[in-house]
């Protein structure tokens, strides 16, 4: 069995789908209605664990760990625990080249402070997941008034990184940009680049792709709509704000939804696996639903679930575009989407 997985693989791994707010663009937002939150809860320390090692012991490699999927991470009470235990398979077993934290900073307070800077040789990057540049804007696509709240964590947090000289983590002030805010990037652009340079942080500004580097980014990411033709919408107000701000998008401008041809390849099924705070495992961070599961790992060893026949025979349908026994992929156009991460076919064969 092949324990390989291609450049620009990542491992997510939910610490908890509680969140202290309910974006508009997020399934948070739908409350009880929404399957993913039917219960509410938080991973437990001994399980995290149990993946890493099971992991290391097969000599398994991500790119990239990402201890996040649809709640806040830094609500979960033993986070800490959680986000060493990943920095310690990343440095000392080499199972990870990077750590990536997504964030909104409602509860980025002085003891997570203490968790986040340090000098670890792991890389290390947090996205703190903002979207507005006003209070008012804030409040109706955030769904809780804590923007004072948050801009002030934030202010700390480039004080004592300054203060402290830590070299990690790398923020990244991200904007996901629909037509509910596209209005405000210009407003968005300026605020977390003066907070930068009045601290003497290097920053500077990025759209679709976060390069590479270690100074601060303030970014613009476009919003995975939840149809097709909300997609067109939300794409044009995109590239309309990028242009404005003289952004260039690494991607093809040209629109790549799927409405233009077949589902296409999707690399999920190669690149990015999924473990919900409960243990369940799907094939990709869309199929919040679990449509896909493959099973749990409270069960089942998560490389049993990963590779078993099970993925094996989806990624065999999934190279040629077809998704038989996986519900969540029937009507997805991600794959052309200009968030999609690629693969190529010399990427497939290498991990057969």
């Amino acid at each position: 069995m092949s324990f390989r997985t291609p450049s620009g693989s990542y491992l997510v791994i939910e610490t908890t789908n509680q969140c202290s707010l309910a974006c508009v663009h997020c399934a948070v937002s739908e409350g009880a209605d929404h399957p993913h939150n039917h219960g509410v809860g938080f991973i437990a320390p001994a399980l995290f664990q149990q993946i890493l090692d099971q992991l290391v012991a097969i000599g398994a490699r991500f790119d990239t760990l990402i201890p996040f999927w649809l709640g806040e991470p830094l609500i979960h009470p033993e986070f800490g625990t959680l986000y060493r235990a990943g920095l310690r398979a990343a440095a000392e077993a080499g199972l990870f080249r990077r750590v990536e934290l997504h964030t909104n900073a409602t509860h980025l307070g002085r003891d997570r402070l203490r968790i986040a800077l340090n000098a670890s040789p792991v890389e290390q990057t947090w996205h703190f997941s903002l979207d507005c540049a006003t209070r008012e804007r804030y409040l109706r696509v955030k769904g809780r008034d804590l923007f004072e709240s948050v801009e002030s964590n934030l202010h700390a947090f480039l004080d004592e990184t300054r203060r402290t000289g830590a070299r990690w983590p790398r923020p990244v002030f991200q904007m996901i940009v629909g037509e509910n805010n596209a209005d405000e990037v210009d407003a968005f652009a300026a605020r977390w680049t003066a907070a930068c340079e009045a601290r003497k942080r290097p920053v500077r500004l990025a759209a679709q792709v976060v390069p590479p580097g270690e100074d601060a980014v303030v970014f613009f990411r476009q919003l995975d709509a939840p149809t097709s033709v909300a997609q067109a919408r939300a794409n044009i107000a995109f590239r309309a704000a990028m242009s404005r701000l003289g952004l260039a998008l690494p991607k093809p401008e040209a629109s790549p939804e799927a409405v233009n041809g077949g589902p296409g390849v999707c690399s999920s099924f190669w690149k990015s696996p999924v473990i919900g705070w409960d243990g369940r495992v799907t094939t990709c961070v869309r199929d919040n639903r679990f449509e896909n599961v493959l099973g749990s790992v409270v069960d089942t060893p998560f490389p049993e679930l990963w590779w078993g026949e099970r993925m094996r025979r989806g990624r065999a349908g999934a190279a040629s575009g077809c998704y038989d026994g996986f519900a969540a992929c029937h009507d997805c156009y991600i794959p052309r989407s200009s968030n999609y991460t690629d693969i190529t076919e010399a990427e497939i064969a290498a991990c057969a």
